[in-house]
């Protein structure tokens, strides 16, 4: 009997960390994406500037989804990269 106590100890430590591991990959693709879409580096150090317009574009593009939610994707990063544009925080198009 005591035996069968850690086997569920040990099934739900298990889930515990896989939900952990699941978050984290899935926070980091979703950084990854908005970076990409920014046109900043993917995988490395962001600078204070680079760090500002990308919690303004997260920021923006939260508003938008809560503003217009059957908007796609695509349109709401144009929308919220074109603000960000206007406000300074990116580089003009060219």
């Amino acid at each position: 009997m005591f035996g069968f106590h850690w086997v569920y100890v040990a099934i739900i430590a298990a889930v515990i960390v896989l939900v952990v591991l699941l978050a984290t990959l899935l926070g980091n693709a979703r950084r990854k994406r908005v970076r990409k879409a920014l046109g900043l580096p993917e995988n490395s150090r962001l600078s204070e500037k680079e760090a500002h317009a990308f919690r303004a574009f997260e920021d923006t593009d939260a508003k938008l989804r809560k503003t217009f939610p059957k908007m796609s994707d695509t349109q709401r990063r144009v929308i919220a990269r074109d603000v960000l544009r206007d406000k300074g925080l990116l580089p003009k198009k060219k």
